[in-house]
């Protein structure tokens, strides 16, 4: 009986340092709660490609068509997209929706004006490549912005003449605004 409870004993306790081991190798590389919101912060939050594609794929499928025709779009970083829709069934009617990255909130209605050129101001997710790519839409701006400790606190695409995305980055200290091409080609940096 002593044999085998001292045959017992190092494999115990072998089986302890592998769990240990185990246990503290999860903390190696881990990154404070603070440092992670910060940088999630400084590069966009919850401004993702996956966000925008979700968004417009839950839009598809609520109106039964493969592409979504919209006359603005809108992200945040607290992982909201904003899109204003024009209702396939009804061309001439605007709809607001929001969407959280799982829930496409209902269609709030857009008031329009009888001399808005809806056709003019429409445009489709394809016509702006630059959205396949959120993530480096947020790190140009911030490189392009040319401001210490920069966080990008929004991005709206539009078409008054032709289809832009507009970042606005901000710090403590200043603002300013960095305008894209639709591929994604920096167009403009305006301080604010």
């Amino acid at each position: 009986m002593k044999l085998a409870s001292s045959q017992v004993r190092p494999a115990l306790w072998t089986v302890a340092i592998a769990l240990t081991a185990t246990g503290l190798s999860g903390c190696i590389g881990a990154v404070d709660r603070m440092d992670f919101d910060n940088q999630m912060r400084e590069r966009g939050g919850g401004m993702t490609s996956e966000l925008v594609r979700g968004g417009f794929d839950s839009l598809a499928h609520r109106y039964g068509v493969d592409a979504i025709s919209v006359t603005s779009i809108d992200i945040s970083p607290i992982e909201t997209l904003g899109v204003t829709v024009r209702d396939p069934g009804k061309p001439s009617q605007l709809d607001r929706f929001s969407f959280d990255g799982v829930i496409l909130g209902e269609p709030i209605p857009v008031q329009v004006s009888v001399t808005d050129d809806l056709d003019a101001r429409s445009f489709t997710l394809d016509q702006v490549p630059a959205l396949a790519n959120v993530e480096k839409l947020v790190d140009d701006a911030l490189a392009s912005s040319g401001v210490d400790d920069g966080e990008v606190t929004g991005i709206s695409v539009s078409r008054t003449e032709s289809i832009h995305a507009s970042v606005m980055v901000e710090s403590p200290r200043s603002r300013v605004l960095v305008v894209f091409e639709p591929d994604g080609t920096p167009f403009l940096v305006q301080p604010l």
